[in-house]
């Protein structure tokens, strides 16, 4: 689907990847086309798929959220409806920042962020390994994370 997008697309998915509360003036004046080019550009990246949705970066620590952590899942049983069941509960659990299905040693990795240890532990022994299908879970901290954006 790539060979579809011309030079300005790219340009255009590229700037909105790194900053999606650019203007169509501000997009525009970048990759120097008029505004209503950039906006049927945009319009079309959006009914085509390539564009899902614009969102926010928010700064984690002003929240109180100071520890950050990749949970590794392992389920007892890989059926479609428990790992269904796992996704819909991940959505509703406080602090999940992303999913991830995974193939290999483990099913599921949550991004997920905590004001602490004890709000941390709680997550796992209270919210997690309530659930019987989960077989194990291994924590991993976080201690930096930031977005590239170098997909384009």
């Amino acid at each position: 689907m790539k060979d579809e997008l011309d030079s300005k697309d790219i340009q255009i998915l590229s700037l909105l990847l790194n900053n999606a509360r650019l203007s169509n003036k501000e997009i525009a004046a970048k990759i120097e086309i008029a505004q209503s080019s950039t906006h049927d550009r945009i319009k079309k990246l959006t009914q085509k798929g390539y564009l899902k949705g614009a969102f926010a970066q928010i700064d984690q620590k002003k929240l109180g959220l100071n520890i950050e952590v990749m949970l590794a899942i392992k389920l007892n049983k890989q059926h479609r409806s428990i790992i269904v069941d796992f996704t819909e509960k991940a959505y509703q659990l406080p602090g999940v920042i992303q999913l991830f299905h995974m193939a290999g040693n483990n099913d599921f990795i949550l991004h997920v962020a905590v004001k602490d240890s004890d709000e941390l532990r709680t997550f796992i022994l209270d919210r997690l390994s309530t659930l019987g299908y989960i077989q194990s879970t291994e924590t991993t901290m976080v201690l930096h994370n930031e977005r590239v954006n170098n997909i384009l």
